[in-house]
């Protein structure tokens, strides 16, 4: 037998009168319980192939053929063995002897055959030879299409692989929180194995403090909603706190129900970490260049005053001096008088140029995107924006024109604007923490004072707000409303941004809170 299938094998195809015998032969061995094994035979879903010792195909019926896109008769007459894919043939052959050694065993393997349009598919075939009335051996393969059964466990095989790859932690849970899986990358971050962990809840890991945030999860779980890059913090087996960043999403089960969730966390702890401490730079370096700016402001005045309060004190006390003798010299007196006064003049001569240095002469100019530099500060604030739960929105006009000016101190006053507001909002008693930052060309608001084709930058809080009767003070230099203010970041943002050529106000928001505008010549223009 084996010599047979091995040594023969019918042609691909065969002529109307070979392919009538073969279809006969077929018939042949149905012919004793004919009406019982056609109807099983031709009509079942399963692909049904009757072939001989040696291969041929002795019939097939229209499932088998319609499956592999030819008609019967192109199948019958030719070899079994032509329907597999190449590397699969020698597989097929030995399955085949091995039925025709063992008659009325059943046997199953699974292999690809092509289809007439040369697409490869997935067959599981169960064989049986069957002994004719002849004494003839035939065999009857039964097979199955399960290229999409093995679509799914071969992803599923990759998904597997992944999953267990993975350095994040991939974890699923019933809706219950309770915990069906845990990889590999969940036992690197939380310290816990997975036999701890399959079958715990979920609450094991998180903070007792974020419990209800969980539960809160849970529920839009339960509607299919998606949860994405969700900060968060759980707790590992050492009693450590990790911050992570979540990715929740639903499963379905077949009927579309929400059965349960698959959870992917990333250990973002270092990244927090390097977050905070550059925060913290940020804002030290944000101190630093006020007090510095304080501080060259007090330099100056203190190199420049001295002289003249020097020669004022000198010629005070030479004053005395004359009117002390006897007889008192007046005359002599009321030349130190007029030293005084000379002095006196010129240390007000040396303030006046003083501020025309520091409101008219910045030390550099760039033609700037005031969009780009509100970004920027927006950037290094970001981190306390967060830890102050402060929703902040912008609005930022893309029809602005460019201005001209130092982007640093330009920075330093948005800065300082938003960190008041930030300020303004950060009290217990605070609900509403809401903080805008808009542009907008200037004529396009009517709150600008004498409108012109400049910039416009808005700042608006939902917090303390201001005092009406005070709003003329705001700027003063050291007047200010905070317990531990100095009073100097409002009136050094006020003479940096009139040393561009703008103005800066202060009012009180229609809701609650305070706006804070300014405005800037767009470049070119100067503002009247």
């Amino acid at each position: 037998m084996n010599a047979e299938l091995e040594g023969r094998a019918a042609p691909r195809t065969a002529g109307p009168q070979g392919q009538v015998a073969q279809r006969t032969r077929g018939e042949d061995v149905l012919r004793p319980s004919e009406g019982q094994w056609r109807e099983i035979f031709e009509h079942n879903p399963a692909m049904y192939f009757l072939v001989d010792a040696t291969g041929t195909v002795l019939s097939v019926n229209a499932s088998g053929s319609s499956e592999l896109g030819y008609a019967v008769e192109e199948l019958v007459g030719q070899s079994v063995l032509n329907l597999s894919f190449e590397e699969d043939k020698e597989f097929v052959r030995r399955n085949m002897v091995v039925c025709l050694e063992a008659p009325g065993q059943s046997n199953s393997w699974e292999v690809r055959q092509i289809r007439k349009d040369g697409t490869v598919i997935w067959v599981r075939e169960n064989a049986k030879a069957l002994r004719c009335s002849d004494d003839r051996l035939i065999i009857l393969i039964a097979g199955e299409d399960i290229t999409e059964r093995y679509r799914t466990a071969l992803e599923s095989s990759r998904l597997a692989a992944i999953v267990s790859s993975s350095d994040d932690a991939i974890v699923s849970k019933s809706l219950d929180g309770t915990i069906n899986s845990w990889n590999a990358g969940a036992t690197h971050i939380f310290g816990y194995e997975a036999d701890e962990m399959i079958g715990q809840s979920i609450f094991r890991i998180i903070p007792p403090e974020l419990h209800g945030e969980e539960r809160q999860i849970l529920l839009r779980l339960q509607r299919g909603e998606r949860l994405q890059h969700y900060q968060t913090v759980r707790i590992a087996k050492d009693g450590r706190r990790i911050d992570v960043s979540l990715t929740v999403s639903p499963l379905f089960d077949k009927s579309g129900k929400v059965v349960g969730a698959s959870k992917v966390a990333r250990d973002i702890t270092a990244e927090k970490r390097a977050e905070t401490e550059l925060q913290q730079v940020r804002a030290e370096l944000a101190r630093v260049a006020r007090v510095t700016t304080l501080g060259e402001l007090t330099a100056a005045i203190a190199h420049e005053v001295n002289q003249p309060l020097t020669g004022l004190v000198n010629s005070g006390n030479a004053c005395l001096r004359w009117l002390a003798a006897e007889p008192p010299d007046v005359e002599a007196a009321r030349q130190s008088v007029e030293r005084m006064i000379s002095a006196g003049n010129r240390a007000g001569e040396v303030i006046t140029r003083i501020r025309a240095l520091v409101g008219k002469s910045p030390p550099h100019r760039d033609r700037l995107n005031i969009n780009d530099t509100i970004v920027e500060v927006i950037t290094m604030i970001h981190s306390e924006v967060a830890r102050n739960r402060i929703s902040l929105q912008t609005d930022l006009a893309t029809d602005v024109r460019p201005v001209r000016g130092d982007r640093i101190q330009l920075q330093q006053v948005i800065l300082n604007l938003m960190l008041n507001a930030i300020e303004a909002m950060s009290g217990d008693g605070q609900s509403r923490r809401e903080l805008s930052v808009s542009t907008a060309k200037e004529g396009a608001n009517s709150a600008a004072k004498d409108a012109t084709n400049g910039v416009l930058v808005t700042v608006r809080d939902s917090g303390t707000g201001l005092d009406e009767a005070t709003l003329d003070r705001l700027f003063e230099a050291f007047y200010t409303t905070k317990p531990h203010g100095m009073g100097i970041g409002l009136a050094v943002s006020r003479t940096i941004i009139q040393a561009h050529g703008g103005r800066l106000w202060a009012s009180p928001n229609a809701a609650q809170g305070a706006v804070f505008q300014f405005s800037l010549p767009a470049d070119g223009e100067e503002l009247s």
